[in-house]
């Protein structure tokens, strides 16, 4: 019998371990709007606070999530973060969302400059790479972002010439 108890803790362990990667409790989703629109809608039970940024892969890094006072903004599970719809511009190509969750309101600006800093290095962001006070979770999330570049109408010919009048006259 006290083989066994081993063994079937090991079980139990590596059954609860064998989640698929798609499958893991995800701290935000990606709700998509449109071909290149999107709002990130933190899961329950996350810490109350939250920033985002993306990083595309043509190097552009940005903060999505802009405060007055230059703080991070209260992020309520199953609503989207900051009530609006974020634009991903397409021709930036795929991008990574960071969403930083924390138990605190905290600057933005520190956090926009390590997520720069670490983005520009080629380093995999986690959260231990985040100097910030108190509990701090990172979510990544990716998104690609489609759509056809916006047709151009060409309302003339160039020629700076008046057109022609109604009776064919120059």
């Amino acid at each position: 019998m006290r083989r066994w108890i081993p063994c079937l803790i090991a079980l139990a362990l590596g059954a609860s371990c064998s989640r698929p990667e798609g499958q893991r409790n995800r701290r935000a989703e990606i709700r998509e709007e449109g071909p290149a629109m999107l709002k990130i809608v933190p899961a329950a039970d996350q810490l109350p606070f939250c920033l985002v940024f993306t990083a595309s892969e043509r190097g552009v890094v940005r903060q999505l999530t802009m405060m007055a006072e230059g703080l991070s903004v209260p992020c309520a599970a199953g609503e989207p973060i900051g009530g609006i719809t974020y634009r991903i511009p397409p021709e930036e190509g795929k991008v990574r969302i960071y969403v930083v969750f924390s138990d605190q309101a905290m600057k933005a600006s520190p956090i926009a400059t390590q997520i720069h800093a670490l983005f520009t290095s080629g380093q995999l962001l986690t959260a231990m790479d985040l100097r910030a006070p108190g509990a701090v979770y990172l979510e990544m999330l990716e998104f690609t972002p489609s759509g056809e570049a916006a047709e151009i109408e060409v309302v003339g010919s160039g020629d700076a010439s008046p057109p022609p009048d109604a009776d064919g006259g120059p």
